[in-house]
């Protein structure tokens, strides 16, 4: 997975920390982070070249639903891999994700196998 972008948004530090060190484990060696949607937007709008997004359902300023929904509405940015992070496991939240193009949804607290089972199946499809 060399030369694959990854950005993760979260507004606690720790998860930022533990996401990106996963990802840094299974090979995924350039991890951007923000600290809230609004700077995940930011970092994309800035030209940042990004593959792969992790994004926190409840976040100040911008929530992961309408950071995702920013991204699917963009021209440049809509078809961009977007995984959505929460506690929050009930049915209603994980469909409605989906409903706004998720690309997959992790219920945290979740397990290195779990991110890395979900990464390989965006960036490595055929393989899965």
């Amino acid at each position: 997975m060399k030369n694959v972008k990854a950005l993760v948004a979260d507004d606690s530090s720790a998860m930022l920390h533990v996401l990106k060190r996963i990802l840094h484990k299974i090979g995924i060696e350039e991890v951007l982070t923000a600290a809230n949607g609004e700077k995940a937007w930011e970092l994309l709008e800035s030209g940042a070249a990004i593959d792969l997004v992790f994004a926190d359902l409840k976040m100040p300023r911008i929530s992961g639903i309408a950071l995702l929904d920013r991204v699917r509405a963009s021209a440049k940015w809509g078809a961009l891999p977007v995984v959505i992070i929460s506690s929050e496991a009930e049915t209603a939240t994980i469909l409605e994700a989906g409903k706004h193009g998720a690309t997959a949804y992790v219920v945290k607290p979740f397990s290195v196998e779990k991110i890395t089972g979900v990464v390989k199946k965006i960036l490595q499809p055929e393989d899965a």
